[in-house]
């Protein structure tokens, strides 16, 4: 053991002796997350849509909505302050999160996941559809000023802002954008975080999944039937050409 992991050691064990003195002090261990159950959720097995927005339909009583709107969420959760969700450990066997992970923080995301992770039932799937920022990359790079969410970006700048938008501030939005619900977020940006396909392995990897059961999707394909609804409503998971499906099996 090299020298500073010895006194890391000893600092963490809150006892040191030396020339004959002992020295002993309190040692403050970290605050686990307080998680509480609700058992006004119902029974498991749960299957959790994590920010549904407002035109999907559960398809039955075991879909729990997780959203920060109280009047959209079964279970109320502002990811910015996030601990852990009110259920037990193994009791949902399906997540679907769609353009709801980039939302959240990067110093955040790490603690949602292994949630998701504590929470699945093995065999539950955990699907995660976020934007490809490899599609915009390329797209900006070979100048493509006709790439439908580039144009669909200027457009909204034109009608909001009066701005006209150059390509890198279009391609922009990928990483960073104006929150949508100021009332509930204040001024919070929208777009936090990013990935692609090895950086999500690996974040999922870090939250505890087996990063051989982390696999790219596409859309409208899962290892899981509870995801039938994909593709059923107005929804930012249909636009496949901009979008990166992961899947991960507990």
């Amino acid at each position: 053991m090299t020298l500073a992991k010895t006194v890391k050691a000893k600092l963490r064990s809150g006892r040191i002796e030396t020339m004959g003195m002992s020295l002993t002090w309190n040692v403050r261990k970290a605050d686990k997350p307080i998680r509480k159950v609700d058992p006004t959720l119902g029974k498991p097995p749960f299957r959790l849509n994590i920010g549904p927005g407002g035109k999907w339909d559960k398809p039955d009583d075991s879909w729990l909505a997780v959203d920060i709107d109280p009047d959209r969420g079964d279970v109320v959760v502002n990811f910015q302050q996030f601990e852990s969700f009110p259920l037990a450990d193994g009791t949902v066997d399906a997540i679907y999160a769609s353009h709801v992970f980039e939302h959240i923080s990067m110093y955040r995301i790490g603690r949602v996941m292994a949630e998701c992770h504590r929470v699945m039932m093995p065999g539950g799937v955990l699907r995660i559809i976020v934007p490809n920022p490899e599609v915009s990359i390329r797209e900006y790079i070979a100048g493509n000023d006709s790439f439908p969410l580039f144009a669909k970006r200027r457009e909204r700048a034109a009608r909001l802002w009066g701005e006209d938008w150059t390509l890198f501030e279009c391609l922009k939005g990928d990483f960073v954008s104006q929150n949508g619900q100021p009332d509930l977020l204040g001024e919070e940006l929208a777009h936090q975080n990013a990935w692609d396909f090895e950086a999500m392995k690996a974040a999922l990897s870090r939250a505890g999944f087996d990063p051989d059961k982390v696999t790219r999707s596409d859309f409208q394909t899962s290892h899981s039937p509870h995801f039938g609804f994909e593709g059923t409503y107005v929804s930012e998971a249909n636009e496949k050409e901009r979008s990166l499906y992961v899947e991960a099996v507990r």
